[in-house]
């Protein structure tokens, strides 16, 4: 009998997974800060707690325009940035370093923009729509209303109609 086994170490880790969520709005109109919204998940009855590490860089230079680090202690943490230059892309990123090993580093990352909110018609065919609401991509559904109405009206109209002319009349 060999004095060792062939069997495969454990793949268990004894540490629990995270999950990162880093929200920020895709637009940020010139003039007004930043606000990042960050929050930890785990398949644990214990909330995970440690530190946020937050940065933003821009898109075409990957260079670092503000980095801060926050505490966490569970649920969403909401972070105020800088404010940032118009005209620009920005990446901001996230990452989550736990307190102590029973709980796994995790990462996240959420692209934006900071640009002047486009004016005009709602009907102008931009993907964002008036104040980046969904575009109003129907026509006027009051004509289709009353039409469904009438037809509604008329279906009713009918079936009374021939129920009372094929009621028994009383003697």
């Amino acid at each position: 009998m060999p004095a060792h086994s062939s069997a495969a170490p454990d793949p268990y880790s004894p540490s629990i997974e995270t999950e990162c969520q880093l929200t920020v709005p895709a637009r940020i109109e010139p003039g007004k800060r930043v606000v990042l919204r960050v929050s930890v998940a785990a398949n644990s009855p214990t909330q995970p707690r440690g530190e946020l590490q937050l940065r933003i860089e821009r898109d075409d230079t990957s260079e670092t325009v503000w980095t801060r680090t926050v505490k966490y202690n569970g649920g969403e943490k909401r972070v105020v940035g800088p404010v940032l230059p118009k005209d620009r892309d920005y990446t901001a990123f996230a990452r989550f370093i736990p307190r102590t090993d029973a709980f796994q580093r995790c990462t996240d990352l959420a692209p934006f923009a900071v640009e002047e909110a486009r004016a005009g018609n709602p009907d102008d065919n931009d993907n964002d729509g008036p104040g980046g609401l969904l575009p109003d991509t129907g026509g006027p559904a009051l004509l289709w209303l009353l039409l469904g109405l009438g037809l509604v009206g008329g279906g009713t109209a009918t079936v009374v109609y021939n129920r009372r002319r094929t009621a028994p009349v009383p003697a």
